[in-house]
This record gives structure tokens, sequence and C-alpha cells, in this order.
């Protein structure tokens, strides 16, 4: 493969380059078969800087000075001096060729920066405008074709200007030939230049699509790059299609072709970063990147006659940093990687083009299309890279496509097996719910049943132990024995009470709005407990503060709430204490406060205050009866109340319950 691709490449290169020769000034075509090839007039051409002479004075100098073509003048010895890259010259060859030729035309091609060409005396062309100074000098860059006069012996003459660029002179040897064939060979290299920039156009194009529709990957972005600044460098050189075609302005066109030099370099040595980021140290995709973003800044906002003098630095530093990375690539290819290889290949063409470009731009060789096709070829490298991975990841894609498939259908089917036994366990937990709530409905019907059952027996009881405790003659312990059965039977019918106040509240829980008025709401509650109170000797202290006096709420529930709480606190006052009530209206809610000075409840009690059927430790202070649902009913009534209940105890200091509670009216 590697011989394959050096033959192709000598191919390209002896292809692209000529060989042509001359003697002091004279070229002899009459072996030449000028109707099927061109001939380069590549050799020793007569010169003379600072003077615009015709074709006989250049002949009667009395020593003539010569010059090899390609060649510019800059910094060339000239008559014991040096000369500067501007100014103006005469260049000047004798061409003999066969008289048969009768349809010959001559491509005067690109000299900096602007010429005009005389055969035997006679002027047949000029581009740009030749001038002695930089006011009367107009530079352009145009390859025109100009047919010749027939004759066996041309005195060719070119004079040459310059005052805008960093080097002046023949950059570019002339070419002869049949006129079709000339115009057939310029059509071909324009044919080749849109081929490329539309080859090149599509490359980018689609590695732009792939960062907007796909994930957004630098490496797409700088390649795309590449290629767009490679376009507008081979629409700015060679055939200059932006002159041409599009009518741009020499200065456009020639900062165009520079700083497309300077971003190239700069977005492959990116590219090529971000494409092998194991291979290449980071440094390189920095450095370089800012040198030539750095060139191309200075070449947008100074004359081009100075920032073209950054060229040769870039081409320095093109080639030092192009030396680097074909050894960073070439290390890594020898793991072995496919990749690094074919990279390796397409970077040795991009590098030798390179080095071959400059040698052109340094008029060294001759060569018109070869930076071109180089990076056309280096691209395609690296098109075949990207598409690989793209396949790869592709081919990836498509396995984790199918092991989700695969999965897919494995968690469908769990899902289904699941699915059945959910159904199953859920037609048992109906079955289930269905039997608890029977068993809820017997329980409920039992309670009412035997509260109701025991009710009667017990109040019977009462009358009977009334008529027991009348006569006179009951001593003092028979009337002890009946006040303790009197005391447990009311505890029996307390019980009963609660069961069938709690039976009623879980089974009717809609509450029945009325309005209320609160101040007299609480002295009427006040004077209800008033002679349970003296019983003790406490005394109810109470403050009411009301915004509106009106409140909507149940009645009964609250009636329930307030009895279960000021009976409590009653309940667990010592004598000769105060239990203190306070009712205050803010807005739409009623805040309620019963504190006492009692026994309180201990620390470890507290959590199970509010559940049904709980025995604190502590007792009434007078051995009133308790049953232990009194809190556990509160607290499903302000919640139906749509209410909160909370409190504060601590051991023989007292307990104080706040119950705050919405006005119905303004929630429904």
């Amino acid at each position: 493969m590697w011989k394959k691709v050096l033959s192709i490449f000598i191919i390209i290169l002896f292809t692209v380059i000529s060989t042509g020769h001359g003697q002091q000034s004279t070229f002899d075509l009459r072996k030449k078969d000028l109707n099927k090839e061109i001939a380069f007039l590549q050799g020793s051409w007569q010169f003379e800087y600072g003077k615009l002479l015709t074709s006989q004075e250049m002949r009667d100098l009395d020593s003539a000075v010569f010059t090899e073509v390609p060649h510019t003048w800059t910094g060339m010895e000239f008559r014991g001096k040096e000369l500067p890259s501007t100014g103006y010259a005469t260049y000047y060859a004798k061409i003999i060729i066969d008289p048969k030729y009768k349809n010959l035309a001559i491509n005067g091609k690109i000299q900096s920066t602007n010429y005009k060409i005389f055969i035997n005396g006679k002027e047949i062309g000029e581009v740009g405008k030749l001038g002695t100074s930089v006011e009367t000098a107009k530079p352009d860059y145009r390859n025109k074709i100009y047919r010749i006069p027939n004759s066996d012996t041309l005195d060719v003459v070119i004079q040459i200007s310059n005052f805008h660029y960093r080097k002046g002179g023949m950059s570019r040897p002339p070419e002869i030939g049949e006129n079709d064939l000339l115009l057939e060979d310029r059509g071909q290299n324009i044919s080749l230049s849109f081929f490329l920039i539309g080859s090149i156009f599509f490359m980018g194009l689609y590695h732009l699509g792939s960062n907007l529709f796909r994930t957004r990957n630098k490496m797409n972005t700088y390649f795309a790059l590449v290629c767009l600044f490679t376009i507008l460098r081979a629409l700015s050189v060679n055939e200059y299609l932006l002159i041409d075609y599009l009518n741009f302005p020499w200065w456009l066109s020639t900062r165009i072709e520079l700083i497309s030099f300077y971003l190239i370099f700069a977005f492959t040595i990116r590219f090529i970063y971000y494409l092998f980021p194991e291979d290449i140290p980071k440094f390189f995709a920095n450095i370089p990147y800012y040198i030539g973003v750095s060139a191309t800044i200075i070449t947008l906002f100074t004359p081009i006659v100075y920032n073209s003098n950054l060229v040769p630095i870039m081409q320095i530093v093109t080639v030092i940093t192009g030396t680097a990375i074909l050894y960073y690539i070439f290390k890594g290819s020898l793991t072995g990687d496919k990749e690094l290889i074919i990279a390796l290949i397409g970077f040795i063409l991009l590098f030798t083009v390179t080095v071959i470009e400059i040698l052109i731009h340094q008029s060294h060789i001759v060569g018109d299309m070869v930076f071109a096709l180089g990076i056309f070829f280096y691209l395609f490298s690296h098109v075949i890279i990207l598409a690989n991975r793209q396949n790869q990841t592709y081919i990836k894609n498509q396995d984790l496509s199918l092991a989700l498939q695969q999965s897919n259908q494995r968690l469908e089917k769990t899902v289904d097996e699941r699915t059945k036994e959910l159904n199953e366990r859920n037609k048992e937990l109906i079955q289930n719910n269905e039997e608890l709530k029977k068993i809820h409905d017997e329980k409920n019907g039992l309670i009412h049943v035997l509260a109701h059952d025991l009710k009667s027996p017990l109040n019977n009881n009462k009358g009977l132990i009334q008529l027991v405790k009348m006569p006179n003659n009951l001593t003092d312990d028979q009337k002890d024995y009946l006040d303790k059965l009197e005391k447990s039977n009311q505890q029996g019918v307390q019980l009963i009470e609660d069961l069938l106040q709690l039976y009623r509240i879980e089974s009717q829980q809609k509450a029945e709005i009325e309005k209320i008025d609160i101040q007299f709401y609480f002295d009427e509650l006040i004077q209800k407990y008033e002679d349970t109170a003296k019983l003790k000797s406490i005394k109810i202290e109470k403050e009411i503060n009301v915004e509106n006096n009106a409140f909507n709420t149940d009645p009964d529930k609250l009636q329930r709430i307030m009895d279960n709480l000021l009976s409590n606190a009653l309940k667990f006052s010592y004598e000769n204490s105060t239990v203190y009530l306070k009712a205050v209206q803010k807005g739409n809610e009623l805040q309620i406060e019963i504190k006492d000075e009692g026994m309180g409840i201990l620390k470890e009690e507290q959590p199970k205050i509010f559940q049904k059927f709980q025995k604190m430790s502590n007792k009434p202070t007078a051995g009133e009866s308790t049953s232990g649902l009194g809190l556990s009913i509160v607290k499903t009534l302000v919640e139906q109340l749509e209410g909160t209940i909370e409190f504060e105890s601590a051991p023989r200091k007292g307990t104080t319950f706040k119950v705050n509670l919405a006005d119905l009216k303004s929630n429904h």
C-alpha cells in the first residue's frame, strides 16, 4: 500500500511541476510540438531593475544581467546592491519556434503585482496597471491568454511593477502553446477547482449538519471550518476565481488568500487534536491556533505590503508544527491503530503538498493546483476516519438497540407475570376488605346492641341503689358500700355513653354548619360547669376576644369538644386552683385555649394521649370516673371541623390544650 501511495504522489508531482529550461534568455522550442504540449518559459531571462525598456533597449545594454524565472527580485543582488521588494523592472527573452505553428498564444500567468507584455515590439496585453509609483500602479491578479504573431523568432518583453506586496518579479513562468490548448488547459484547471470546491463544500456541509442535528462535537466544527477556509483559498489562488468570476478587488482577494492560509493552519491543528486527543499534546491545540488567529487579525487591519511579510514566518511555523504532529501521529500509528495509519498517510500528503506550496510561493518551483489537490485528499482521508467512527457508533447503537429490545421483551414478560400476580392479590384484597367491612359492621352493630342492652340494667341498678339508701337505719359501712356501688355503676354508664358517642361520631362525619354567637356560647358553657367547679373550689377565668362575634361551625360537635376538654380540666385540677378559658377570633379562625393547674401528663405517656382506651398514670384528683375515650373523641371531632389540636404539659404544673378551628362557611 505504501508503494502505491508513493507512486500516485510522484505522478501528481511530476504532472504539476514543469522542469522547463533555457539559456541566456533564449528559448529554443523548435523540438516541441506546441499543438500538443505547453512550453514553460522557465529558465534564464535578461533582467533590468528600475527601468521600463523595449526589447531593443534590453539588447543594447552594455552589461546584461540575467536571472532565473520563476524568481523574485526581492533581496536579489543587482549591480552591487540588494533590491527592495517594491519597484519596477523589465524582463526580456528570445523565443525560437517552428514557423509552421500559426495559432499560438501566450499565458502571462500571475506576476507580482501587475505587468505589461510586448512581443516583437508590440504591446499585446496588460494585467492591472503598470506604474512607477504606488500612486500610478494598480495591482491585479488574472491569468490572461494572448494570441502572438506568426514568426519564427519572438522577442518577449514583460514589464512588471510592484508597490503593494512583499515581493515583486516573475514568480511564475509564462506559458506558450496552441491557443485552444492553453484555453483547454485553463478550462481544466477551473473545472478541477470547482470540482474540489464542490467536494470540499459538501464534506464541510455534512459535518456542519452533524453538529446541528446531533450531539455537538468540536471535532466536526473544526473540520467544517477547515473545509470553509480551504474553499476560500481555492477561490483566491491559482486561477483567482474570486477576481475573475466575482469581480473581487485585488486587495480583498489577497487578504482572503492570506487569512485562509492562517486559519486553515489554526483549525487543522485544532481538528487533529480533537480527532486524536490521546496522541497529540494539548498545547498543540492552543499555541499554533492562537498564532494563526493572531496573524489573521494583523492581516485584517494592516496594509498588505506590510502584513504579507507574515507569510514566510507562518510558513516556518507550519513546517515546524507539521513535523511535530507528523511525529506524534507516526508514534501513535505504531500501535497498529487503523485510524492513525490512515491519518498518517493523509498527513504525509498534506505536509508534502504544504512544502511544495511554500516552494511555489517562494518562486523556487512551478506548480498549480498542488495544494488544493493535496488538501482534498487529506480531508478525504479524515472523512474516511470520521465515517468509520460513525459506522462504529451506528453498530454500537444497533447492538444497544437490540439489547434494549430484548431487555424490553423480558421486562414485558416480567410485567405481565407480575400484573397477573397483582390482579390475583387484588382480588384477594378485595375479598379480604369485604370480609373486614362485614366484620366491622358486625362489630359496630354488636357494640350498639351491647351498649343499649347494658345501659338499661345499669340505669335500673342506679334506681335500686337509691331505694336501698333511703332508710335511716343503715350503718356507715353499709352507706360506704352503697356509695362505691353507685360510683362503679356510674362509671359503667359513662363508658357506655362514650362508646355510643364514639360510634355516632365515626358513623356520621359530616358537619351540620350553623352560625353561633361566640360570646354567648362561651358564657353559657362556663355557667354549665360552675357548680361542678365549686365542688372542688376551682375558679374558672375566661378571656374572649372577638372581631364580629359570629362563627360558622357545627355547634353540637363543638359542644362535645368543649365538654370533654373542660370536664377533663376540672377532673385533673387540684382544689382551690384555677382553670383558664381563652377564645380569640382572628379572621376566619377561632383559637381556643383551655389551661389547668392540675397534675399534668407524664412525658412518656404524652405520645398516646389521643389514642382510644388509654389510661394515664395520673388519676382525677377527686376520684372522678374516666373512660379513656374523651381525648380520642375530641381529636376526631376537631378534624371533622377542619381544625387542629395540640397540647403542652408538665407533671404537677398543669396542661394546656390549644384548638384552632376554621370558619366552615368560608371554606364551603
